[in-house]
């Protein structure tokens, strides 16, 4: 059965030049059209982040067919499409955009797009159409991951947290925060290696969040399960250290801003600025006894090289900034 995003993307010429009859010009300028599709928990956020005088920039998450409609008259009449999610071959969206003569299209790889598609590579699934498109990462590694299946893509800073502006001190009991939603991905990220360094530092606490399994994973006595909760706000101001020791993160932890944002001190698998890198539980283990030894000392003060990158690279004027200005050139190009 034909679906009604295909369909409608079939109306007559007639209808679509009643959508592309409107002013195209703003209060101080030109104003540029821009449909973002994907990932909802991100697509939702974008026009709220990016709309101005100048700036159109919808998002229809409806899946009736009226909002389907709504979907493709934009569509049609963008100037930019923006997809939050990475692909190789062209599904129903990119298909509709192809065939209304889209050809600013940018490609935004996140989660995990890319262990996708690279199934979908090993079938030979790749469109050159999708391949020829604008191809942007969430994350260096992810570019590069990108770029090993024969695409041209480039890392994009494109992750944004609200700045805290008056972030909590650090509390007087030390304490390490993780994460895990399941225990099925526990391999994914590192849930031994955190079971074995809370064994091996007794004396710390480690504040478990996410889980949104029934039965919590066997755990040494230090380790303290919470469940899933929307805020983490609480969680951050009561912790002094992030440890995320993924094995494969398709993109720079939203947590791991946050946690930077309110000025806690962090240890991530990748290189991010203000963080400590560390691969191994052994120098996870050797840096959480560390930041244990200047906090039983007093000396351990909050996270402000963090909090300065999270206000120079990840905050929502940052990147509403940046996007706009290659947003611009891709248009004008």
């Amino acid at each position: 059965m034909t679906s009604p995003l295909v369909s409608t993307a079939t109306m007559s010429s007639n209808q679509v030049r009643d959508v592309t009859s409107e002013p195209r010009v703003g209060k101080h300028g030109p104003r540029y059209r821009v449909v973002v599709h994907g990932l909802p928990y991100f697509c939702e956020k974008l026009p709220s982040l990016l709309q101005d005088e100048q700036w159109d920039v919808r998002h229809h998450p409806q899946r009736s067919p009226i909002g389907l409609a709504a979907l493709v008259k934009d569509l049609n009449r963008c100037d930019l499409v923006y997809t939050w999610g990475g692909r190789i071959s062209t599904g129903k969206f990119l298909w509709a955009a192809r065939s209304l003569g889209k050809k600013k299209v940018v490609i935004f790889w996140c989660g995990s797009d890319v262990l996708v598609a690279q199934q979908e590579l090993a079938r030979g699934k790749m469109d050159p159409w999708v391949a020829s498109r604008i191809h942007w990462a969430a994350s260096p590694s992810l570019a590069e991951e990108v770029q090993a299946m024969g695409l041209r893509c480039e890392y994009v800073q494109a992750s944004f947290v609200n700045c805290v502006a008056r972030p909590a001190p650090l509390p007087r009991k030390f304490s390490v925060l993780v994460f895990l939603p399941t225990a099925t991905r526990s391999d994914l990220y590192g849930w031994d290696r955190v079971v074995e360094v809370a064994r091996a530092l007794p004396v710390v606490e480690f504040k478990l969040v996410g889980l949104q399994d029934d039965d919590p994973p066997e755990a040494p006595p230090n380790v303290i399960v919470h469940h899933w909760i929307e805020n983490l706000t609480p969680f951050y101001q009561q912790s002094t250290v992030l440890w995320r020791p993924v094995r494969h993160d398709a993109g720079i932890s939203f947590m791991v801003l946050e946690a930077l944002a309110h000025g806690r001190h962090v240890l991530y698998s990748y290189p991010i600025p203000a963080c400590l890198q560390v691969t191994s539980v052994e120098s996870a283990q050797k840096e959480l006894q560390r930041l244990f030894s200047l906090h039983c000392s007093g000396r351990l003060q909050l996270n402000r090289a963090g909090i300065g990158a999270i206000s120079q690279h990840y905050s929502r004027e940052a990147v509403r900034c940046e996007l706009h200005r290659r947003w611009e050139q891709i248009i004008l190009s």
